[in-house]
């Protein structure tokens, strides 16, 4: 009669034997931790008039490690403005450098500077977002010298000279920002290099290379133009595609109801 006792106890002595190993065992579990995002800005394109073109914008990201290991990643889409000045563009993400994988896309936008509205929408639930546009046709270029009062960042500019990229005259300018020690907690001086290959006819940047020892090499380059005027079908919101509307609304003066950004 004493078996079925013993072997109780030594099933009760293995249970509590496994529990009190599962709870050291989870000594070392961590709370869930963050990591870091890090976002590029592509080329700029203004809302011209009479300017129309379509294209590809390829973007190459690099970035050097310390132990000397380079990592580059890269994507492609499409643009293109109407002689409106009506702006469509593609927002994809980044991929491996020579990876078999697509990048994929995130969203497209429609920027029209005569309703004064840009539509970004999202092809994964088929929803865009209205939300207010006015940007301007060019924007002001910063002269070169001191950038704030302190003189602790400064600018720099080289002329490049001219040349031509895909059957466009360009003109090339690099310029060159000092941010001098401790302004962001810097022990040495860091200099970020920007050279810029500039269409006076699209009003884009052909080519924007940026290098940031921050942030590694971005360089950005307009392939595949064409002239033509594009369908107009491109700045309109996709069939089937809910829009919310995300302007501020305002009341006029009139007790109506306007809208603004």
């Amino acid at each position: 009669m004493r078996c079925p006792a013993l072997l109780l106890l030594l099933s009760t002595l293995l249970i509590s034997t496994s529990f009190l190993n599962a709870q050291t065992s989870d000594e070392g579990v961590h709370a869930p931790d963050g990591g870091t995002i890090e976002i590029t800005s592509s080329i700029f394109i203004p809302p011209l008039r009479n300017a129309p073109f379509s294209a590809t914008v390829t973007a190459v990201w690099t970035k050097q490690l310390e132990d000397g290991t380079s990592v580059t990643h890269q994507n492609h889409r499409v643009i293109m403005r109407d002689s409106q000045g009506r702006i469509f563009q593609e927002r994809r993400t980044f991929v491996p450098k020579d990876s078999s994988d697509q990048p994929r896309l995130r969203l497209t936008e429609i920027s029209d500077p005569l309703t004064h509205a840009l539509y970004i929408c999202r092809p994964g639930i088929h929803v865009c977002d209205e939300r207010g546009y006015f940007a301007p046709v060019k924007m002001a270029v910063r002269p070169a010298g001191p950038l704030n009062k302190n003189g602790n960042r400064t600018l720099t500019r080289e002329d490049l000279g001219k040349d031509t990229m895909s059957g466009l005259d360009v003109t090339g300018t690099r310029e060159t920002m000092t941010i001098a020690i401790g302004v962001i907690g810097n022990d040495k001086p860091i200099s970020v290099t920007k050279e810029f290959w500039y269409s006076p006819q699209l009003g884009i940047n052909i080519v924007v290379k940026r290098s940031d020892p921050r942030s590694g090499t971005q360089t950005f380059t307009v392939n595949d133009i064409s002239l033509a005027e594009p369908d107009p079908a491109n700045f309109a919101v996709p069939a089937g595609y809910r829009i919310s509307d995300h302007r501020i609304i305002q009341k006029s003066t009139t007790g109506g109801v306007a809208h603004g950004n």
